[in-house]
């Protein structure tokens, strides 16, 4: 069975109806944050439960969750309702519509017998919603962040493990009425065999440290030296040690940091100070005043054509006044043999004479107009080359300067360093020194270590007789106890012998369901790749009556104190992975991740697209919501999509009033027969 679409009306972000019809093979959704993918997530989980379980507090301010459910925003929807449909492999469709009104027109017994089959866990409907839909503020909380008992049952619980039985609770009902009556034999043999697993625990650990003692009075040195002010007890001594040898791990670990900065500013300081560098830097100093003295040359060349072109036009405006005159004066001619424009005494061939030398004057004075104005214009011309070199030249120099300013940038955040973690200033132009000083300072923490051992050894030898004398009394102790208990407990052997075996083969069932976990569990951690170097991952479990899952990586060691927080989310995606895979008890094949690649970085997503491509040719129904669109179309193309399970990609956005809509619907089809084949001609 799959998800077939999803209708939401009024419904928190979704104010106006939007349907989702989900691709049969896979669904890729994006959207950048805000615009309503959880939601999407929400309304399937709320149409399968009538709740949302990703929020921790479920009233606030005097307000609840569930005033939140519906739309709030500007405008009024047309209803308020989210239906979800499932369609099986024979194409019969399950629909589940819950509306703000009158809720959901299916009952839970109705929905859980579509969606579950099998021994199906407790409050299954939750179940299946946590285990189907893989949110991204719930993948570690729901995987590493759990303690061990809550990982045991969140497990149990999805893989439908059923622990004790009703023939169980009867034992048990017993064997507690037996042993009401040697409680307090029982209790207080109890209690020594505690005691003594303790003291036979202390005694071997006593002995593991003196099998690696060594000189206690070089370790006192070694340990006076690292903490001078240390009081003389030893116990004090170790705890100044501890202090003492995490500062040293500190200090090394700046001083690495260090060594690493002085290397770069040091590259960097010999690459700026090169014969190259210095060649190319003076040459364009050159060439910025050789291109600025040509630059001006011209300018001033344009300008002396600006001033010429400014007295040759003053000139011609002249000569049009002059030329007005002359005109003027012929046509009214001589009057009494005196000029009619000086009144001079003159005869006709002399007037004419003189009209004639003004209208060659005229000539003379407006005939520099035209030459200024070509000259103008061939010196701005000239000067527009001189210019651009300028410019060139000039963003060459300021190149070189923005260099020389990085340069000091990068000296002075090496200087910052220096300062801020109080390392000693004489290596900041030293790299070769401190990697010298952190060489001797890595011996110094390593023999501090060692001393430690030492104290640590020395002090478990005042101890082991006192411990040993101790394990001798409890022993008798206990010896007198089982006699006293074992009157009593004649009475209750078959009782807890039943008990016993029921329980044995209650957790053994349990034990075998949870063994699924652990190939799927190791083979999704091994394509995800959380940590370089740990490559598996194992989990255990212990207990009988409250029963612990564990999970570890290397030497034993626990990933939610070891990880980071990218590495935590990629092996908890891996465990989330691993039991929705193991379920047995649904026939649901769909899978929704709601942006699992948030704090994981591109190596590790692309990993993850990897599985999920995996998983898709198995035979899931994938529906991812992502933010980014590159990896969004990186999932449309790995999610294969098939003629009989398509795909599909929505691109969802807000509206002008804040509502969320669908903005691209696109069908992802099969790629065609022989695509990748050609014809190679000559």
């Amino acid at each position: 069975m799959r998800l077939d679409f999803i209708e939401i009306c009024g419904f928190r972000g979704f104010r106006d109806l939007v349907r989702i019809n989900f691709g049969r093979g896979f669904t890729v959704i994006t959207g950048r944050n805000g615009v309503g993918k959880s939601t999407l997530c929400d309304a399937v989980e709320f149409a399968i439960t009538g709740s949302i379980d990703k929020y921790a507090v479920e009233k606030a301010a005097k307000e609840s969750l569930s005033d939140y459910l519906w739309w709030r925003g500007e405008g009024v929807p047309k209803a308020h309702y989210v239906t979800a449909s499932f369609i099986d492999d024979d194409g019969k469709p399950f629909t589940i519509k819950r509306t703000r009104e009158s809720g959901s027109d299916r009952s839970p017994e109705e929905i859980k017998a579509a969606l579950c089959r099998g021994p199906a866990p407790d409050d299954a409907l939750r179940q299946l919603t946590r285990t189907s839909i893989i949110r991204d503020e719930w993948i570690a909380a729901l995987s590493l962040d759990l303690t061990e008992t809550e990982r045991f049952d969140l497990v149990r619980s999805a893989l439908g493990a059923v622990e004790g039985s009703e023939a169980g609770s009867r034992a048990k009902e017993v064997v507690a009425a037996a042993e009401a009556a040697h409680a307090k034999d029982e209790a207080a043999y109890d209690n020594a065999r505690t005691r003594l697993a303790d003291r036979l625990t202390q005694q071997s650990e006593t002995q593991a440290a003196l099998s690696r003692s060594g000189d206690v009075s070089a370790a006192i040195q070694v340990i006076a030296t690292a903490a001078p002010d240390a009081p003389p007890e030893l116990s004090a001594r170790l705890i100044a040690g501890r202090n003492a040898l995490a500062n040293a791990r500190a200090r090394l670990a700046r001083m690495g940091e260090a060594l690493q900065l002085g290397r770069e500013v040091a590259a960097t300081q010999a690459a700026f100070n090169a014969p190259e560098a210095l060649a190319e830097r003076e040459a364009a100093s050159v060439a910025h005043e050789t291109a600025q003295r040509d630059h001006e040359s011209a300018q001033n060349t344009v300008s002396d054509a600006e001033q010429r072109l400014g007295r040759e036009e003053e000139v011609d405006a002249i000569a049009a006044s002059l030329s007005i005159l002359v005109e003027h004066g012929e046509r009214l001619g001589l009057h009494d043999d005196h000029c009619p424009l000086c009144a001079a005494h003159r005869t006709l061939d002399e007037f004419a004479a003189g009209l004639a030398a003004a209208r060659s004057r005229i000539i003379s004075l407006a005939s520099g107009v035209q030459g200024a104005r070509d000259a103008l214009a061939a010196a701005k011309e000239n000067a527009q080359q001189p210019s651009l070199a300028f410019k060139a030249a000039a963003a060459v120099v300021e190149g070189h300067a923005d260099e020389l300013r990085q340069l000091r940038d990068q000296e002075a955040a090496h200087v910052g360093f220096y300062t801020q973690w109080g390392l000693d200033h004489r290596f900041i132009q030293d790299p070769d020194g401190l990697e010298q000083a952190i060489s001797v300072e890595r011996d110094r923490f390593i023999d501090l270590e060692r001393a430690l051992l030492v104290l640590e050894a020395s002090q478990a030898v005042s101890r082991m007789s006192s411990i040993e004398s101790n394990i001798s009394a409890l022993r008798a102790e206990i010896e007198k106890l089982a006699g006293a208990v074992s009157q009593s407990q004649n009475a209750v052997t078959a009782a807890r012998e039943i008990e016993r075996s029921v329980r044995r083969v209650s957790a053994e069932i349990i034990d075998e369901r949870l063994a699924q976990i652990s190939p799927l569990l190791n083979e999704l951690y091994q394509r995800l790749r959380p940590h370089a170097d740990w490559r598996t991952i194992d989990y255990s479990i212990r207990g009988d009556v409250r029963r612990f899952l564990s999970l570890k990586v290397g030497d034993g060691l626990n990933p939610q104190f070891v990880f980071s927080s990218g590495q935590r989310r990629a092996a908890g995606l891996a465990f989330l992975l691993s039991v929705h895979l193991a379920r047995a008890w649904t026939p649901l094949r769909s899978l929704l991740l709601d942006d699992p690649v948030q704090h994981i970085d591109d190596f590790r997503a692309l990993h993850l697209v990897e599985v999920l491509a995996a998983l898709r040719l198995d035979g899931r129904q994938i529906i991812c919501a992502v933010e980014d669109p590159a990896l969004a179309d990186l999932l449309c193309r790995r999610l294969v999509s098939t003629a009989t399970e398509g795909g599909r990609r929505f691109d969802i956005d807000l509206g002008p009033l804040g509502a969320t809509s669908v903005v691209i619907d696109q069908e992802i089809h099969p790629m065609p027969v022989g695509v990748l084949r050609g014809v190679v001609t000559a």
